[in-house]
């Protein structure tokens, strides 16, 4: 199985400005600097929480159908553009919609998406070469307003550590070490997260 991003997020949960007033910073001489570590602090939250917090379209690649299901990563799943494969004889096909039936759970804590064969129906048979089915899905909340606000303080938390401390170091005694990223950040995340 192999992913692959087809279209990236177009904003940032958080926006500049919102970033540049918990910073309290009213100059733009940082700006930059700041939008780089919001880009930053978007990742890391997807990365802890296996979410995609904006909308953005993804390719998921298998050798072969599975036997069960589809399990479509990066909650939340919005919608399954299309699922092609290169069948027995070599020629790539589109899977009509109308031959699978899709899960796609919503809202702040939705679960991975789903995908089977519609009742009585099957998996088409593929031939056996890498990466014969790709999945095209759109996953991530619809826009700013509906990422959940806690992860977009965490992201916030993020963005204030990582200008502040621009390195991790440890400066003095033991006591004094910075920390990689702040206890909150991972405390307000984990409701989000997904196994």
């Amino acid at each position: 199985m192999a992913l692959s991003l087809y279209v990236a997020p177009q904003i940032e949960p958080v926006s500049l400005d919102d970033a540049k007033g918990h910073l309290r910073v009213d100059v733009a001489d940082e700006d930059g600097l700041i939008t780089g570590l919001i880009e930053s602090a978007r990742q890391w939250v997807e990365a802890f929480t296996h979410r995609k917090l904006l909308t953005q379209t993804w390719d998921l690649k298998m050798d072969a159908f599975p036997c069960g299901e589809i399990v479509l990563p990066f909650p939340p799943v919005s919608a399954v553009s299309s699922i092609t494969y290169v069948d027995t004889s070599g020629t790539t096909q589109t899977w009509s919609a109308s031959l699978y039936t899709t899960d796609l759970p919503s809202g702040p804590e939705a679960m991975p998406g789903r995908i089977v064969p519609v009742y009585g129906g099957y998996f088409p048979s593929t031939r056996c070469v890498p990466n014969a089915v790709t999945v095209r899905f759109v996953c991530g909340y619809a826009d700013e307003a509906a990422v959940p606000m806690s992860i977009r303080q965490a992201m916030l938390l993020l963005v204030g550590h990582w200008f502040a401390h621009r390195e991790n170091v440890v400066v003095g005694n033991v006591s004094n070490i910075i920390s990689e990223t702040p206890v909150t950040v991972q405390a307000l995340l984990t409701p989000y997260y997904v196994a």
